[in-house]
């Protein structure tokens, strides 16, 4: 996986005859409005504060490659020689909101096997939550990865709880569309069990998405509209920045530099291994003295196991410095300056409005900065 800064370059064990028999459990059933009694949030239509977007409070710009495939993400069991290989990989835009969830599943992949030591490949989010996973079902995990936080594309995504970018909705199966609704709802209620909690890094915020014209609701949201709190759908006037027509819900921002963190010194904190290895080859896969192997490399996940249906999703971020009166993030599109996010950190606010499929850039396109610090400007003009 590779990604360029441009300013800055566990629980408790199960036996092995659990790590072999236990089955992927249901999502604990929650009443998600309880949730946001103790949770600072303001009501969806209170004032929003403005952004103050201006190039002398840019603290860095950061480039990411998502790990893109038009089916959606890859979640399969294989044999590789007399290896037990589990995909998980291609997550999109989602990989961080999905990682919970993907990793259960995977976990449950690996079990029947009853294989005590068990290599997982890649350190971001989905490789450490897969790794955690398999930790707390007994089993003695190294990861094997090029880059560790705060170096993994993780550590450069939006990182708000919402799974999207995951597929073209023309070439995805049901099957993988069941998946993830499945891996979704895994996801969320457990992200909500670090919600507030200022070690991971996790916390509840206000969330719009903007449009000049209707907004269908024909899809649910990805895992179901019930795990967005608070939900409005296609509501005409009255949205923020003067938005025509709009969708406003309750969700989790998540922290990369802070989470990826903590899931580290969880990992390790168990007795989990981190190895610096570089995969060049199937070959090299094979050559782990585990015979149980997760494949968690996203993006280079392509070249070594030759699928060419994985492509890059570049993404490019502005970071300002952090504003504590900001607790909304908004996305849409708008004319004259196309498509604009923002998500708020306690670490900064970040700009964003860039998805290139298929390209590999990792240089600062200093023409996107312009047009995203000049475009949330624009829009905070409007509060």
């Amino acid at each position: 996986m590779r990604r360029r800064d441009v300013l800055l370059r566990g629980g408790a064990a199960l036996s092995l005859g659990g790590l072999a028999n236990c089955t992927t459990s249901p999502a604990p059933q929650q009443t998600i409005p309880s949730m946001l009694q103790s949770a600072p949030v303001l009501p969806l239509d209170a004032p929003m504060a403005p952004i103050r977007s201006s190039f002398d409070r840019v603290t860095r710009t950061i480039v990411g490659l998502r790990p893109f495939r038009k089916p959606g993400p890859r979640l399969e069991a294989v044999k590789l020689g007399n290896k037990h290989v589990v995909h998980n990989y291609g997550h999109g835009g989602g990989g961080v909101s999905l990682s919970w969830g993907v990793a259960e599943l995977a976990a449950a992949m690996v079990k029947p096997h009853g294989q005590r030591d068990i290599a997982v490949l890649g350190c971001g989010a989905i490789g450490l939550s897969t790794a955690l996973e398999l930790q707390r079902a007994g089993a003695n995990v190294t990861i094997y990865a090029a880059e560790f936080p705060p170096y993994t594309t993780s550590n450069v995504a939006g990182a708000m709880w919402n799974p999207v970018s995951l597929f073209e909705r023309d070439q995805v199966s049901p099957e993988t569309l069941d998946m993830l609704h499945q891996a979704s709802r895994i996801a969320f209620y457990r992200f909500v069990r670090y919600a507030n909690d200022p070690r991971y890094g996790v916390y509840w915020i206000r969330q719009y998405s903007l449009s000049r014209r209707p907004m269908s609701t024909l899809y649910p949201y990805m895992g179901g509209d019930d795990l967005y709190p608070g939900l409005v759908r296609n509501r005409s006037g009255g949205g923020p920045f003067g938005s025509p027509h709009w969708d406003g819900y309750y969700t989790l921002m998540i922290d990369p530099d802070i989470y990826l963190r903590a899931l580290v010194n969880d990992f390790r904190g168990a007795g989990g291994q981190m190895v610096e290895r570089t995969f060049e080859s199937q070959d090299d896969v094979a050559r782990l003295t585990e015979a149980s192997i997760v494949n968690c490399l996203g993006l280079g996940a392509g070249k070594v196991f030759e699928d060419e249906e994985i492509i890059p999703a570049r993404g490019q971020l502005s970071v300002l410095l952090p504003q504590s009166d900001i607790d909304y993030g908004y996305v849409g599109r708008f004319a004259d300056h196309g498509l604009l996010y923002s998500f708020p950190r306690k670490t900064g606010i970040l700009l964003g409005g860039s998805v290139g499929k298929g390209d590999w850039n990792l240089e600062v396109d200093q023409s996107e900065v312009e047009r995203m610090v000049n475009g949330h400007a624009m829009l905070a003009a409007r509060v």
